[in-house]
């Protein structure tokens, strides 16, 4: 007798009802095509949110590098007028040392100092005062008692006059070739306001 044979009815049809036709799918394979759509869709809106908050921070890291970068730039700008000036500063305390320097060990520059002053002083001024500090006059006295008019042009001794200048007093102004005023008209050409110190 055959296998088919020996089986009964009941267990012929148990077979029949497991072994499903070709064209339907099981409910198990139809929960897991339900559960693999389910993970697709999770992941495809994962993905989505995390590449929107993505963008978001990408977005607000690049505007701080921005504002990072123009302070840096700011930064930088002002730094260089800060070093700019330092240098002028340097600069000019460098030629106020050796001009100073230059007189103490050449006083008889004063001379220079006075031809020019002398030579600025208009030529109709009938009456004027060369001032002077007392250790320059000494110096300028001998040389220019030859070629002044005394009529015209008094030397007179002025403590206040710091050594390396002089100011003539007439009666249309005053000519100021003070070192300092001198110092002053440099320093304002170079866009400074650094004083002569004595």
């Amino acid at each position: 007798m055959s296998t088919h044979e020996d089986t009964t009815a009941f267990e012929q049809w148990e077979v029949v009802e497991l072994a499903a036709p070709a064209g339907e799918a099981s409910p198990a394979a139809d929960a897991a095509a339900e559960l693999a759509g389910l993970r697709e869709a999770a992941r495809a809106e994962g993905y989505a949110e995390g590449l929107a908050a993505g963008r978001v921070e990408g977005e607000q890291a690049c505007g701080r590098m921005k504002q990072l970068a123009e302070s840096f730039s700011s930064t930088l700008d002002n730094l260089d007028f800060r070093l700019a000036d330092m240098v002028l500063e340097l600069a000019l305390d460098v030629a106020r040392q050796v001009v100073a320097g230059e007189l103490a060990a050449r006083p008889e520059r004063i001379l220079d100092v006075v031809n020019l002053a002398l030579k600025q002083m208009a030529e109709t001024s009938r009456e004027a005062r060369l001032l002077l500090n007392p250790d320059d006059a000494a110096l300028v006295r001998p040389h220019l008692d030859q070629v002044l008019d005394k009529n015209r042009l008094r030397i007179v001794e002025d403590v206040r006059i710091v050594r390396g200048g002089c100011l003539i007093e007439t009666s249309q102004g005053d000519l100021d070739a003070t070192l300092p005023a001198r110092w002053r008209q440099v320093v304002q050409v170079l866009g400074s306001n650094l004083n002569w110190i004595e």
